[in-house]
C-alpha cells in the first residue's frame, strides 16, 4: 500500500487529481450561485407581476363604482347603474366562455413563455 502512494507521489498524480477535484468543486460552487441568481430573478419577476396584477384589479374595481356611480346619477337611480355595470360584466363572462377565451389564453401564454425561454437560451450561448 505505501508502494502505491509513493507511486503515485512520484509520478505527481495525486496532485493532479486534487487539482481536478478542486476544478469540480469549484464548478459545483458556480452552478449553485447561477441558480441562486436565477431564483431571485424567477421569484422578482412573479412578486412584480402579481403586484401588477393587484394594482389592475383594484383599478378596474374603483373605475368600475365610479362608472356605476356616474349612471346612478344620470339616471336617478340608486341601483340601475351598479345593475348595468354587473350585467356587462356578466356579458364578459359569458363571452368568455362562449368563445374559449381561457384554452385560446393558455396557448399564446405557453408559447410566449416557450419562446422566452427559447430566446434567453440562445442569449446564454452566445
Amino acid at each position: 500500500m505505501a508502494d502505491y502512494k509513493k507511486l503515485l507521489s512520484f509520478l505527481k498524480v495525486d496532485s493532479i487529481f486534487e487539482d481536478i477535484v478542486a476544478i469540480v468543486e469549484a464548478k459545483v460552487e458556480l452552478l449553485k450561485i447561477e441558480l441562486k441568481e436565477e431564483a431571485a430573478k424567477t421569484a422578482s419577476k412573479i412578486i412584480s407581476t402579481i403586484f401588477f396584477g393587484i394594482m389592475v384589479f383594484l383599478i378596474v374595481i374603483f373605475l368600475s363604482i365610479t362608472i356605476a356611480s356616474l349612471l346612478n346619477h344620470f339616471m336617478e337611480s340608486n341601483y340601475w347603474g351598479y345593475a348595468i355595470v354587473t350585467l356587462f360584466y356578466i356579458l364578459l363572462l359569458v363571452g368568455y366562455k362562449v368563445f374559449n377565451v381561457g384554452k385560446k389564453l393558455e396557448i399564446r401564454i405557453e408559447e410566449s413563455l416557450n419562446n422566452l425561454n427559447k430566446n434567453e437560451e440562445e442569449d446564454d450561448l452566445e
